[in-house]
């Protein structure tokens, strides 16, 4: 069983848990319909996760016989060094889902949350961990052991995970070195002066080292330029896909391509729509769906259900989740006769 990742996906529903509790008691808003998104989201993105995790494992073992720099000695020694590349290689990829449209459609899904709390945490793509499986892996031929790239990348998703809250102090003066929950809040603003700005996971040196540093108190809008007209899991991770497939359609095949690879700015405006479909989220429900997708995520570990049908059971749990299952309308308590 993927025990590793059910406590991944504990401590996190624990950290929001708390967070919301102090949130409502002090009186600040938290949109459950926003909370069900992120969730769903993460939902789909650890169900396919165990795909990508087994191609990474699989791709950093056979890269290791084709290093270009011999394996660094000690060991403390290749672990700090791989601390600080993995920090590099994040900005380097987190700069480029943001600067790159096919790349983009990937990491929008975390952008999409209009608040920031540690639920946003759950609000990630599989294509993102698949691509960042791509991009680091050419740390392994620079002599860095496969498990200390992993453990280091784990320590850096770590720290990003704790950034995700408003509840923080604001630590002024600390992200000239270190990102800070405000450093990373400016990261999620919509705010013009604020795009395209505090790439760094950990280190702050990397954006002023790459002209990408602001430490300003400017108010902060979060979510992306244009607001989604479907709030649903399936339609958020799809639609900008949908838009660069479009352009091959309206532009010329040249055109379609180049479009791929500039910042999504220059997308046309107008996003294909997919379907619309109302979205209605239920607590019992989702956590009924929630339920379903634990038990089918479980399963896929187990020998008691071939993969694919645990697969699909959890895929059954994500859609029941998602606010999209038409649901009969909810049963008015009869009046009372006077």
């Amino acid at each position: 069983m993927h025990w590793t990742e059910i406590l991944i996906i504990a401590f996190g529903l624990s950290a929001f848990g708390i967070e919301y509790v102090m949130l409502r008691w002090s009186r600040r808003r938290v949109d459950g319909d926003q909370v069900a998104l992120n969730l769903s989201l993460g939902m789909i993105e650890r169900l396919f996760a165990l795909l990508s995790f087994s191609f990474g494992v699989w791709l950093f073992a056979e890269l290791v016989p084709y290093r270009v720099l011999p394996r660094i000695e000690p060991g403390w020694l290749n672990f700090a060094v791989s601390m600080v590349v993995v920090d590099l290689f994040w900005y380097l990829y987190h700069r480029i889902s943001h600067r790159v449209s096919i790349v983009w459609v990937a990491h929008l899904v975390h952008h999409q949350a209009e608040e920031y709390n540690f639920s946003v945490n759950f609000a990630n793509s599989p294509l993102g961990q698949l691509v960042r499986v791509v991009v680091y892996s050419p740390m392994i031929l620079l002599g860095l052991d496969p498990e200390y790239v992993v453990l280091a990348n784990v320590i850096n998703a770590f720290y990003q995970a704790l950034l995700h809250s408003e509840l923080w102090p604001a630590w002024i003066g600390l992200e000239r070195y270190l990102v800070t929950p405000r450093f990373h809040q400016i990261h999620h603003s919509s705010a013009h002066m604020h795009l395209d700005k505090n790439y760094g996971g950990i280190l702050t040196v990397w954006d002023r080292l790459f002209d990408s540093y602001h430490d300003g108190r400017e108010p902060i809008t979060y979510g992306l330029t244009k607001p989604l007209e479907q709030r649903d899991p399936f339609h958020v991770s799809a639609f900008f896909a949908a838009r660069l497939i479009q352009n091959f359609r309206d532009f010329s095949f040249l055109t379609a391509v180049r479009l791929l690879f500039v910042g999504p700015e220059h997308q046309p405006s107008e996003m294909p729509r997919l379907y619309r479909a109302e979205v209605r989220h239920r607590p019992a429900v989702f956590v009924a769906g929630f339920g379903l997708f634990i038990a089918g995520f479980l399963l896929t570990g187990s020998s008691l259900m071939p993969f694919w049908g645990s697969f699909a059971v959890a895929m059954g749990g994500i859609i029941l989740a998602s606010g999209i299952v038409p649901l009969p309308p909810r049963a008015k308590a009869p009046r009372a006769e006077l």
